[in-house]
């Protein structure tokens, strides 16, 4: 067991050695490149969730006190017993929140792109150039938190950003499955319905 987890931990540390930064900056400026990538550059797609993981947590420890707000706002008399921070609970439904979002993105594309294409895509491969077009995301998460003395401008690049992101999401799951340009519109209108429906329960249980 130790030697397989050695071979691992070795594997990771060479391939972050072998990243090469005009390539990140590559699927930052043009996130559809990541199509291109092969099993064997799995550590970009790993890097791009990555990136956007912890722009989102950045993001959400910047504005914690406006999101810590907004949850007792939205109870009674909740306005009293709002902290002046962002709390651990809340930040660990947040955290929870948006890695099971993450999840559900990945999985609604995965699925819709097998029942229209017909073909099961290569888990592996899918994920890997998925996660290439997030890089973008996590920049985008940034800048919002940046942005966090302005709400309001925070928030509008904030929903430039996820809405980006699903339209990237969508065009690069539409190419990674092969999808016929018949099905292109059912494969769109079966992603964002699986992805809102998985959202959804996941923001059920977290809440």
């Amino acid at each position: 067991m130790e030697p397989k987890s050695n071979h691992a931990f070795n594997e990771v540390t060479d391939s972050l050695k072998n990243v090469e930064r005009n390539k990140l900056l590559t699927l930052l400026k043009n996130p559809l490149e990541s199509l291109q990538l092969t099993t064997k550059e799995w550590i970009y797609g790993a890097l791009g969730l990555a990136a956007s993981f912890v722009g989102y947590l950045v993001w959400v420890m910047i504005l914690g006190s406006k999101i810590t707000g907004l949850f007792y706002n939205a109870m009674p008399f909740g306005k009293l017993f709002a902290p002046s921070s962002l709390s651990f609970a809340i930040f660990s439904r947040m955290f929870l929140l948006g890695l099971l979002s993450l999840v559900a993105l990945l999985a609604a594309l995965w699925l819709a792109g097998w029942w229209r294409s017909g073909v099961q895509p290569a888990w592996k491969l899918f994920v890997i150039r998925m996660g290439g077009i997030q890089y973008i995301t996590g920049a985008g998460f940034l800048l919002a938190g940046i942005l966090s003395f302005h709400f309001t401008l925070s928030m509008i690049v904030l929903a430039i950003t996820l809405l980006s992101t699903l339209a990237l999401s969508l065009q690069g799951g539409l190419e990674v499955s092969g999808i016929s340009k018949e099905r292109t519109a059912s494969y769109l209108v079966v992603s964002i319905t699986l992805y809102v429906i998985l959202a959804g329960v996941f923001a059920n249980l977290v809440m």
